[in-house]
């Protein structure tokens, strides 16, 4: 069977051959620790640029709701229709919007399938013992919560700021938080940090996380770094596009985030969108410690064909139905704030 690597592959190269006539670009936005191509995908042909970053952490979740909207997009470009009150026509000339489904490709395979047999250092991860790396679960997959790349650094916290602090803080490498030993020594946050500092500037970013271990409730929520106020602005308007609530970080640690790391770059704003963990609202699966692990993998594959599905199919699992319900509004809507 295919990996989820594979799946999603798959997945971008049949949504950029069905709608190239809608200007879907798929483009490789940089390769991962195993040398993997990190897909993206370009919408759009405007001078404004967006940046839409999922699967920092692996979830996959965050990639089949961005593949559905790379799709709503197309088909709205393709039948002339307005989305959420906004002329797509409008949009697509304006805004050139980058979205990347899954930037932590190697993790993926790990979280996903387990044993990724590509992955040299595959012994060293599966021996350690730091009280955040995780052990064999009862699903089968020692990895079934990973949240690390495929070298076993944590990408949220590989970005140049307060790193120090960042390294002081880790609990060992493979755990939730360890930063890597320099800023920017994974590859994949080196082509985030390369496109963030490109020549034009960015208006606007949004990394989306998994909440399945933050307490969120049902309705995410938005943090985001600066006081400036069109940043808060935004956070606040977003927020209400799903129902959810808004935070400022700058009282919270964030040493080595890239939200921390873009508010010293730049001055536009980047916001986190945080997904509720609805994965238990999806009927005949349960995706819990106690499922099985074909069950589990078989679950996370579908996500990313449902998000694929042909117009007009309705998207069969709870969790998609939920999530995209509330971030199709934003997603649009915040192209053109």
């Amino acid at each position: 069977m295919e990996t989820i690597y594979e799946t999603l592959c798959t997945s971008i190269r049949e949504i950029g051959t069905t709608y190239r006539d809608a200007g879907v670009q798929c483009t490789a936005f940089g390769t991962s620790y195993l040398g993997r191509t990190i897909p993206g995908i370009r919408l759009g042909e405007g001078s404004h640029r967006l940046l839409y970053l999922g699967g920092m952490t692996a979830d996959i979740r965050s990639s089949a709701l961005l593949l559905r909207f790379v799709r709503d997009y197309a088909e709205a470009v393709r039948g002339g229709m307005r989305v959420a009150g906004i002329d797509i026509s409008y949009l697509q000339h304006t805004r050139s919007i980058t979205v990347v489904p899954l930037l932590n490709v190697d993790g993926a395979v790990l979280r996903c399938d387990g044993a990724d047999e590509k992955n040299p250092l595959l012994p060293r991860l599966l021996t350690m013992t730091g009280a955040e790396v995780p052990q064999r679960s009862t699903d089968g997959n020692p990895f079934a919560d990973w949240v690390c790349n495929g070298r076993g650094v944590d990408l949220r916290c590989n970005f140049d700021a307060d790193f120090t602090s960042a390294m002081t803080a880790a609990r060992g490498i493979g755990g939730a938080g360890f930063p890597g030993m320099h800023p920017e020594s994974e590859p994949e946050c080196a082509a985030a940090a390369k496109y963030l500092r490109g020549a034009a500037a960015t208006d606007l970013v949004l990394v989306f996380g998994d909440g399945a271990d933050e307490d969120v409730g049902q309705s995410g929520c938005i943090a985001w770094c600066g006081t400036d106020h069109r940043t808060r602005s935004l956070a606040q308007i977003l927020a209400r596009d799903i129902d959810g609530r808004g935070y400022e970080t700058d009282s919270r640690v964030c040493c080595g985030s890239i939200g921390s790391w873009y508010r010293g770059l730049h001055a536009g704003p980047l916001l986190n969108i945080t997904l509720p963990d609805t994965r238990m609202q999806d009927s005949g699966t349960d995706s819990t410690d106690t499922a099985d692990a074909d069950d589990r993998r078989e679950y996370m594959h579908a996500l990313l064909s449902d998000a694929c599905s042909a117009p007009g199919d309705a998207l069969a699992h709870a969790s998609l139905v939920l999530q995209y319900g509330k971030l199709r509004k934003m997603l649009f809507h915040g192209a053109v704030l």
